[in-house]
This record gives C-alpha cells, sequence and structure tokens, in this order.
C-alpha cells in the first residue's frame, strides 16, 4: 500500500468523523479552555527585578512542558478517533502516566523554549522601557523562534502517535522512528497543513466559531497522514 495524497488523507479524515463530531469538538473545547488557562497563568506578571524574571521563564518553561502532554493527549484523541478506539476528556491527561511522553514534552519544551529566549527577551525590554523598537524586535524575533522550531519539529512531528502505537518501544527508539517515517515526506506534511488556510480564513466571518468544525478537521488529517505513513512505509513505499 502507498502512501496515500494529501486529498485523499483529508477525505479519511472527514469519513472517521463522521458521527463523532459532537464528542471531538466537547474534547477540543476543554482542551483550548486548558491551554488559555495556562497561557493566563504563565503570563501573569511577576515584576521587573532579575528574581521576578528568572520565576518568569521558569513559568513559562513549564507551561510549555505541560502543554506538551496536553497535545500529547490530543493526538491520544484523534488517532483514536480515526481508528474507532474508545476516548474523551480523560484522553488529555493520559500523558501525565508515561515517563517517555513527559521525557518528550521536555524535549519539545526545551526547543520551543530556546527558540523563543530572544523574542521574550525583546518583549521584556519592551514592558520595562515602553521603546516601541523593542516591541518591533520581538515580534521579529519570535516569528523567526516560531519557523525555526517548526522545521526542527517536522522531524518529530510524528514522535506522538508512535508512543501510543508501541507502548513497548522506548524513547529513543520512538524518536527513530519519527524521523524515518518523515523522512522525505515533510513537504507533503506541511503541503497538508497549508491547505487548510482557506477554511481558517472562512471561520474568520463566524468569529471563530467555524473553528469548532475545522480544528478537529485539521487534527483529524494530521492522524490519517500518520497512519498512512505507517502502512506506506511498511509496504516499503518512501
Amino acid at each position: 500500500m502507498k502512501i496515500k495524497k494529501n486529498a485523499e488523507i483529508r477525505a479519511a479524515a472527514r469519513e472517521r468523523l463522521l458521527g463523532q463530531y459532537s464528542r471531538v469538538i466537547l474534547v477540543q473545547l476543554f482542551y483550548i479552555f486548558l491551554v488559555f488557562g495556562i497561557m493566563i497563568a504563565s503570563g501573569s506578571g511577576t515584576g521587573t527585578d532579575i528574581g521576578a524574571i528568572v520565576l518568569y521563564y521558569a513559568i513559562t518553561f513549564i507551561s510549555y512542558i505541560i502543554l506538551q502532554v496536553f497535545m500529547f493527549g490530543l493526538s491520544k484523541t484523534y488517532l483514536n478517533a480515526c481508528c474507532r478506539m474508545p476516548y474523551g476528556v480523560g484522553s488529555l491527561f493520559s500523558g501525565f502516566g508515561d515517563n517517555r511522553v513527559v521525557v518528550s514534552a521536555i524535549m519539545f519544551a526545551t526547543l520551543q523554549f530556546i527558540f523563543s529566549i530572544p523574542g521574550l527577551i525583546m518583549a521584556e525590554k519592551y514592558l520595562s522601557s515602553g521603546n516601541g523598537i523593542y516591541e518591533e524586535y520581538a515580534l521579529l524575533a519570535s516569528s523567526a523562534g516560531t519557523i525555526v522550531y517548526y522545521i526542527v519539529w517536522l522531524s518529530f512531528s510524528q514522535l506522538y502517535y508512535v508512543l501510543l502505537d508501541f507502548p513497548e518501544k522506548s524513547l529513543g527508539d520512538c524518536i527513530k522512528m519519527s524521523i524515518w517515517l518523515m523522512k522525505g515526506q515533510k513537504l507533503k506534511f506541511v503541503g497538508m497543513q497549508i491547505s487548510f488556510f482557506p477554511l481558517l480564513l472562512l471561520t474568520i466571518p463566524t468569529l471563530g466559531l467555524g473553528l469548532l468544525w475545522v480544528m478537529p478537521y485539521m487534527q483529524a488529517s494530521e492522524a490519517s497522514f500518520y497512519l498512512s505513513l505507517t502502512s506506506g512505509k511498511a509496504a516499503g513505499t518512501n
């Protein structure tokens, strides 16, 4: 079996979500609630002295780790949905009981934090000085850091699915498998994600309510992409 085209992968995702939208939307809403709660808690001001700044960075780093563990839970939700396996709101918390997930979350959070440091520093300078030039620097640095992180992340983008599929494998073996799965497939994956931009734009007139349909569609498509990769690579397709 060869790796499916992106249009086929999206079609498979739509088919697998039939009859499940109410449940996945509930999980997605709860995930959004958790993310906003963590962002608000980590973004609250702590002062401008050195101790407060160190505390701010520490809280930011910890929030990155927690968000990654919840992202694993979201990956589990949609992989199970695509495979017609049980899932629910509780799936979002499933990663906290797996040391491999926690370590991988720390790995992702470390990369994310490292690439965000320049933007955080510029933002801190803007808040302390009020100089508008630092606001522009913060935006540029944050954008550049996000792009670099995304490029690095692509090789590891299938890691959470691999961890779910192979609970007996070590984290190191799962990382290697993710890199193998994405070899020669990165542009295909990026192309699939870009293909959702028109739908995301169409949600603007709905004041974001359309995201309740688009976001599950995107997440299910990414899970379907993984399923296509594993079947295609197992059959010897590059």
